[in-house]
């Protein structure tokens, strides 16, 4: 369900930067990751979209079948999806310290790949697909700094997600540098992206000729960093449109519309 909203979203956001008042941008009171060269306006409201795929690491897999726990499972691949739609309300206590709280919906992914799994059974196992979604809910804070045109700042953000469909859990800490120049009618930067996630699933998984076993999954990212580049302009004195995406091991897209004041 998020996904056919995350695409329109995308798109329609992408025609947004085409409007001639996108550049128009000139407020001395607007965020510097925005463009402007003065304080933020204190208080932000925004609405995010965010997907990113990864491959995950297995850190622990119990599976209902005999003898399969001692098969060799460390090295399974496996992939994740993870969209998000979410509200995030932030504040600037102190010129170089924002704190934000962050809710919204959350869709998930998962497949270990156990058809290549060898287990002395007469047939193949199908993968593991864990198809998941919740609400995710969290907060952190940012530190930022600035000189002439450049700017640098740091976020580190904490969520949790209480997933719906299986018995699962997902917990993550994102560390988020970057550095960025503003420009008259915008900013843009690079950074990178450190997570450090637990995903936890219990439920059934069907075998053939035996039906139903439970198992339970532990993952974790296979990689924790990946690269960024990014992009904002005003669309108004008050509204920001924030671009960003993600490159290597983790690919990620971020858009969001951001009220100040």
């Amino acid at each position: 369900m998020l996904r056919p909203l995350i695409r329109a979203v995308t798109r329609c956001a992408f025609i947004l930067t085409l409007i001639p008042t996108a550049w128009a941008q000139s407020d001395p009171a607007s965020d510097p990751a925005a463009g402007g060269h003065a304080l933020p306006a204190p208080f932000g409201l925004g609405l995010t979209v965010y997907s990113q795929t990864q491959d995950y690491k297995l850190a622990g897999l119990d599976l209902g079948i005999p003898g399969f726990e001692t098969v060799e499972t460390e090295s399974l691949p496996v992939a994740n999806r993870t969209d998000s739609f979410h509200l995030k309300l932030d504040y600037w206590v102190l010129p170089f310290l924002n704190l934000y709280a962050i809710g919204g919906r959350l869709e998930t992914t998962t497949t270990v790949r156990l058809s290549g799994v060898e287990t002395g059974l007469p047939f193949r196992l199908e993968n593991l697909r864990i198809e998941n979604d919740g609400w995710v809910y969290g907060g952190g804070l940012t530190m930022a700094g600035g000189w002439d045109q450049w700017f640098a700042t740091l976020a580190v953000t904490y969520t949790e997600a209480d997933l719906e469909v299986t018995d699962g859990s997902v917990e993550a800490w994102v560390l988020t540098p970057k550095l960025g120049y503003t420009l008259s009618r915008g900013a843009v930067w690079v950074g990178a992206m450190y997570q450090d996630t637990e995903e936890r699933h219990k439920g059934t998984y069907n075998v053939p000729l035996i039906g139903d076993v439970p198992f339970e999954v532990v993952l974790g990212e296979a990689t924790a960093w990946n690269g960024l580049v990014g992009g904002t302009a005003g669309l108004t004195d008050h509204l920001v449109l924030i671009i960003e995406a993600g490159f290597g091991a983790r690919q990620h897209t971020l858009l969001s519309l951001e009220y100040r004041f």
